[in-house]
């Protein structure tokens, strides 16, 4: 059972630290975590983010809409934090069959022109410091960009997927809280629910897709100009030593 998030305003905020590389490592703790939107924390929420976890970075994956309406939360007065918003468009959904809509919408993460080799910029400009990514649920958005970044730093798919999968217990908390804050209620009243589950299909699609059209997840990341230098910080930041 997946253990219960150390905030009161965040239903699934992690550490992604003590994930097994495939060489015998471990990604570090306390370096990475992710998270479900930050616009609920409470003031002790912020003081452990802030002095416990020493987070010096946020990485906002949704729309400028959602922050502009739904707001950053009390993180955004806080001088010692860097907040950046790297918003993450995803698809159209019109003409897609709902049990396909999570793989188009991973699949538009990679598009050209997308914001997900900037968010990889900044995750490898922060590697190493505390970082929190973080989008409305944590599960989509968040669930792409921890997959690149856990695949480029040597997590295997089956770890990735099942951190991933960790979200399920945590969504009933959070469309409960969804269906009450105007822009992700009206987001759940306009999508199919397969939206809002959480299964292992999507992002196995989504790490398929990187393979098989770009040639997995390196090739596409020096591709849209992620350098092997950023790909080295991303490495020896997140990477135990060994």
């Amino acid at each position: 059972m997946p253990e219960a998030s150390p905030l009161a305003g965040a239903f699934n905020f992690r550490d992604l630290g003590g994930l097994p590389t495939m060489d015998g490592r471990r990604i570090r703790s306390g370096r990475l975590f992710r998270s479900d939107t930050l616009q609920a924390l409470t003031a002790d929420d912020v003081e452990h983010l802030a002095s416990t976890l020493g987070l010096q970075a946020i990485i906002d994956l949704r729309l400028a809409r959602e922050v502009a309406e739904e707001g950053r939360g009390p993180l955004a007065a806080h001088a010692g934090i860097r907040y950046f918003n790297t918003p993450l468009e995803m698809a159209s959904t019109e003409d897609t069959a709902p049990e396909l809509v999570l793989h188009a919408l991973y699949a538009q993460c990679l598009a050209p022109g997308d914001m997900l080799a900037e968010a990889l910029a900044r995750l490898a400009e922060f590697a190493g410091r505390p970082t929190v990514i973080h989008c409305a649920a944590g599960k989509d958005r968040t669930g792409v960009l921890a997959a690149m970044v856990l695949r480029l730093a040597g997590v295997a798919d089956e770890v990735i997927v099942a951190d991933y999968m960790a979200s399920a217990a945590h969504m009933p908390r959070m469309l409960e809280r969804f269906a009450s804050w105007p822009t992700y209620r009206d987001h759940l009243a306009a999508m199919p629910p397969q939206v809002y589950a959480v299964e292992e299909a999507p992002l196995r699609h989504f790490l398929a897709q990187l393979d098989q059209r770009h040639g997995g997840t390196l090739a596409w990341a020096r591709a849209h100009g992620i350098g092997d230098e950023a790909i080295g910080r991303i490495r020896d930041g997140l990477v135990e030593m060994p």
